[in-house]
């Protein structure tokens, strides 16, 4: 095994920027002065290393409010790692296939904690349609992906997950208590699909069933998602019946590859 290198070998400004990307993690946006006190470092260090990973397209700017956000190369670097994900590779020809069938935009979706993340998106053929999604982050009790997810946990792991019994909505028609989505992830079980009407976005309606592996476990979600004009309760069940067996013939392509 390679030998790990010990802190005093580590170059401190390059820790110093490594620290500083993982804060956008849990800062939609940073200033440089928060970026400082999250660092313990002077303002003027923290506006170098910023100018820095600017230069390279680790960090974006708001010429606005002159914050910073997370940039595309770090997305270009997690898409590039999300390639070698077996379940992605797997299913990535049959949500092409699911895409041009329903003539909506088609997701891939993990569960990451209490939050989903979108690792693969094709975008429906139509003039209006919802825009590809790769690399979203979003709270899963609000999306249908999330909900199919979730529902395959206990309830000790759903606790765990959403200790408190008020939750943080994205819209008016979110799901915000516990109590109330856990009713909904019952539901959830017991008809193998998930819906969620606006609940993650305004005017966005969207369907999900899950991917399971050779084990049976719920390992992602394929989510279907429309403007919500065009999603009504008659189609939910033709696109739900499609989107199953796309869900299928991905976990088979995913056992064969096994």
């Amino acid at each position: 095994m390679e030998a790990q290198p010990r802190r005093g070998h580590t170059i401190r400004s390059v820790d110093s920027a490594l620290r500083l990307l993982e804060a956008f993690k849990d800062h939609p946006s940073l200033s440089v002065k928060e970026g400082a006190s999250i660092l313990g470092l002077a303002p003027s260090t923290v506006h170098r290393l910023l100018a820095t990973l600017l230069g390279r397209g680790f960090v974006s700017q708001d010429p606005a409010s002159r914050r910073y956000r997370a940039g595309p190369a770090l997305l270009d670097i997690a898409l590039g790692a999300l390639q070698g994900i077996d379940v992605r590779r797997a299913a990535r020809a049959h949500l092409e296939a699911l895409t041009a069938e329903v003539r909506e935009t088609v997701n891939l979706i993990v569960l990451n904690g209490a939050r989903i993340r979108f690792i693969d998106s094709i975008e429906g053929p139509e003039a209006v349609r919802v825009s590809s999604r790769t690399g979203t982050v979003l709270p899963a009790h609000c999306t249908a992906g999330g909900k199919v997810l979730l529902a395959s946990l206990d309830g000790s792991q759903l606790r765990a997950l959403f200790p408190a019994r008020r939750l943080v909505g994205l819209t008016a028609k979110s799901i915000t208590d516990r109590d109330v989505l856990e009713a909904e992830l019952e539901r959830t079980r017991a008809r193998g699909y998930a819906t969620s009407f606006e609940q993650s976005t305004v005017g966005l309606s969207a369907v999900a069933v899950p991917i399971v592996d050779a084990g049976g476990l719920v390992i992602a979600a394929i989510g279907v998602s429309a403007p919500a004009a065009r999603l009504d309760p008659d189609r939910v069940g033709r696109i739900v019946g499609a989107a199953r067996e796309t869900a299928s013939t991905s976990s088979r392509d995913l056992r064969a590859s096994a």
